[in-house]
């Protein structure tokens, strides 16, 4: 009796690291459409490994399951002489969960066009003005632009009432 227990036990854990096997071997690929971005996205797929994928001409081949974000790196040339650049750690909107199929390829469009959302935070007579970026697919951004490798001035904003008259003028502060 105690033989065939193990058998059993055996053939469980070999049938179970065999299917493990043939579904890494499964493939598929995940294309970035960015609008014109140059971008790098690190996904995870929980405990079976992470996947770096940039933009490009040719889709990045992947594992075929479920993957989440958890970095996006992008980056515009602007003229000759400036290169813009953001970076995002979530909240990811659509791209929450990416499902990548057995020799399918899955189109994440991101990035520009840019919302720019502004809230305001009231205590007592002081008005905050916070702002955050967001992109296609609802991925939220960092609100610190980098331009050429170095931080971009802070963005400048201007309070107009219904007459078109200036209100308040001021800057935004990092930090």
């Amino acid at each position: 009796m105690k033989k065939r227990d193990i058998w059993i036990s055996v053939a469980i854990i070999a049938g179970a690291g065999l299917l493990l096997f043939l579904s890494s071997q499964r493939k598929g690929l995940i294309k970035i459409d960015a609008g014109g971005a140059v971008t790098t996205l690190r996904l995870s797929n929980n405990w079976l490994g992470k996947a770096i994928i940039s933009s490009g001409d040719q889709p990045s081949k992947v594992s075929a399951r479920l993957h989440r974000p958890q970095w996006l790196k992008l980056s515009m040339q602007q003229g000759k002489s400036d290169k813009w650049g953001l970076e995002s750690r979530g909240p990811w909107g659509q791209l929450s969960t990416i499902k990548v199929k057995n020799n399918d390829t899955t189109v994440l469009k991101l990035g520009p066009p840019f919302q720019i959302k502004t809230k305001a935070l009231f205590t007592g007579t002081k008005v905050s003005i916070d702002f955050n970026i967001i992109g296609k697919a609802g991925e939220h951004y960092q609100n610190v632009v980098m331009q050429n490798n170095k931080r971009a001035s802070a963005p400048k904003v201007k309070i107009i009432d219904e007459a078109g008259s200036v209100l308040a003028t001021g800057k935004f502060e990092y930090g």
